[in-house]
C-alpha cells in the first residue's frame, strides 16, 4: 500500500512538472529524450521566493501595526512597541 502511494506521488510530481513547463519529452526516430528546463525551474523558484518574502514582510508589518494599536489596560494609553525600537 505504501509503495502505491509513493508511485502515485511520483506520477503527480512528474505531471505537475510537465504542466509547469519544467520537463518535456521528445520521441526521436530510435530514441526518446526527457529534457529538464533548468532555467525555467530557476526562474519559477526565484519568483516563488520573492512572493514568499513579500508575504512575510506584509505579515510582519501588519503584526507591528496591531501591536502598536493595542492599549495598556491600566492606563488606556498606547502600549510601547518594542518591535519598532529594534
Amino acid at each position: 500500500m505504501q509503495n502505491l502511494i509513493v508511485i502515485i506521488l511520483i506520477i503527480v510530481a512528474v505531471v505537475a512538472m510537465v504542466l509547469g513547463g519544467w520537463v518535456s519529452f521528445a520521441d526521436l526516430d530510435e530514441s526518446s529524450t526527457i529534457t529538464i528546463h533548468k532555467d525555467e525551474v530557476k526562474k519559477d523558484t526565484e519568483s516563488a521566493l520573492e512572493k514568499g518574502e513579500s508575504l512575510l514582510d506584509d505579515a510582519t508589518q501588519q503584526s507591528r501595526d496591531l501591536i502598536g494599536q493595542t492599549k495598556d489596560s491600566k492606563t488606556d494609553k498606547p502600549a510601547t512597541d518594542s518591535l519598532k525600537e529594534q
